[in-house]
């Protein structure tokens, strides 16, 4: 739809309907524009439209409309070419049929809204017939229905089974449903057209429009404003998985099924997690391990699905403790302590799924331009480095410090099949360490068999010891000259 679209307006005396409003309130959904007929083809037309909505001195201008909500069938048609329903001939309906007083508005409202169905027998104006009325209708089977939904998270780990994928968000309104009620009365005052016990009943407010259930909502609405860190909390989580665009954004993961998949994986593999709190913390599973015993200390603030959410959107947009903390409300330390305890598990429950593939793998979905080219390569590989600070001790200053990057970095060895694959990761090491140290220690030379053929850049001085295990390394050419390799 065209931005001059969506700027259409309906220009009928009191009528608010706006293309604007599309999509915000629900009213809008199935309103449609028609503009007004043009001069050349249908004056005739076009002055008694101009005529019936009764504006002085007024032209039509680019953007101005009249809405389906003025016209009899919903749309211009033979019978009825022209708008006739407005607000000063009362949309054609009598009086009767619309409210007139203010009351009679409002419970109307009240009765499209509510759950609830009135039942009310005909009034018995006899003593004897009253009698019998009460004889007939007092029952002493009365039940209260309350429509709920219980569901359990059905899933297996890690991917040999199917995962019903559930759908996490934080809460933020309560909501009640009641279908229907049934009051028992023990004692009968007044006339036995209004003393029945199978009588249904519907909340009828004075002055207000507000169900007990709304009532209910605000209620729990002013309680989380009296915590705003909690509101802030989830408003935040809400917003991060908001749609797909969002979860792209702020965690990586391309899609929200994705993300809530990922997490039931994580959630079937281990109930309980032993958080890190310093070193030797990870001996001590005392209520892990029994069921009985409860956590010691106050209770955590952060659900686990938001200590899933708060540990990709770190990973993804590198923010620091302080902003992480400050958006989920607790201290930094926490925020540490979830990291990297979240960090472990999930290296744990997926590190058995990244294999080193079969050449028969490599060739079915080994793309044209290698297939062309290099239909041997086997990996590609590069060192990537990552970002820290610096640290307090000058050994670990040294040893973590990159004259490749000239900052203290920490740098892993990464190998992509020609797919685009991940097939290997290695340790983290020190940004000082080579490139050609990191292959050699970090076991990816035991994965490289007999006429297998390694892509990298001229950083990797790893030509011989490829050929210890009568391999051949691959580098492809460059477009400019360089001085020196990284790494060297």
């Amino acid at each position: 739809m065209s931005s001059e679209t969506k700027s259409y307006f309906c220009v009928a005396e009191g009528c608010n309907s706006d293309e604007r409003k599309r999509g915000r309130y629900g009213y809008m959904k199935d309103v449609r524009f028609y503009p007004f007929p043009t001069q050349k083809r249908a004056p005739a037309l076009r002055k008694r439209w101009l005529d019936l909505l009764r504006r002085e001195n007024y032209e039509p201008k680019r953007n101005h409309r009249v809405c389906s909500l003025h016209f009899k069938e919903g749309r211009p048609t033979e019978n009825h070419p022209y708008p006739e329903l407005f607000a000063y001939n009362n949309f054609k309906e009598s009086l009767k049929m619309r409210s007139t007083t203010s009351i009679s508005k409002r419970e109307q409202c009240m009765v499209k809204d509510t759950q609830f169905d009135i039942s009310v027998p005909p009034r018995v104006d006899s003593p004897a017939a009253s009698e019998s009325v009460l004889q007939t209708q007092i029952n002493n089977d009365n039940s209260l229905f309350v429509a709920g939904v219980s569901g359990e998270l059905n899933g297996s780990w890690p991917v040999n089974q199917e995962i019903e994928v559930t759908d996490h968000e934080c809460p933020t309104v309560g909501s009640l449903s009641v279908t229907g009620t049934h009051v028992e009365m023990d004692h009968c005052y007044i006339s036995g057209s209004f003393c029945s016990n199978d009588m249904s009943t519907r909340d009828i407010g004075i002055q207000t429009t507000l169900t007990t259930a709304d009532i209910k909502v605000l209620e729990e609405k002013s309680t989380k404003l009296e915590d705003p860190e909690k509101l802030m909390r989830e408003l935040f989580v809400n917003k991060v998985v908001k749609d797909d665009k969002n979860v792209q954004m702020y965690t990586g993961l391309p899609s929200k099924t994705i993300l809530n998949g990922v997490y039931d994986i994580l959630e079937k593999a281990s109930p309980t997690l032993k958080y890190w709190s310093g070193q030797g913390s990870a001996a001590k599973k005392k209520y892990q391990k029994d069921s009985l015993n409860a956590k010691s200390g106050p209770k955590r603030k952060l659900s686990r699905f938001q200590e899933f959410v708060l540990t990709l959107v770190r990973l993804r947009l590198a923010l620091t403790t302080f902003v992480m903390a400050d958006l989920f409300g607790v201290s930094t330390s926490r925020v540490s302590q979830v990291f990297t305890t979240w960090i472990n598990f999930m290296f744990t429950i997926f590190k058995p799924l990244l294999k080193w593939p079969s050449r028969n793998v490599l060739k079915k979905f080994m793309p044209s331009s290698f297939r062309a080219k290099f239909p041997n390569v086997n990996c590609i590989i590069d060192c990537t480095e990552f970002f820290i600070k610096k640290p307090r001790n000058p050994t670990a200053q040294s040893q973590t410090f990159s004259s490749y990057k000239h900052h203290n970095t920490y740098k892993a060895l990464v190998g992509v099949s020609p797919s685009g694959a991940f097939s290997f990761i290695s340790n983290l090491w020190g940004g000082n360490v080579s490139d050609r140290y990191i292959t050699k220690e970090s076991g990816f030379l035991d994965n490289i068999q007999p006429g297998d053929e390694i892509m990298a850049d001229r950083g990797f001085l790893i030509r011989d010891l490829l050929l210890h295990r009568r391999a051949k390394l691959i580098i492809p050419p460059f477009t400019r000259k360089c001085s020196w390799g990284k790494g060297i």
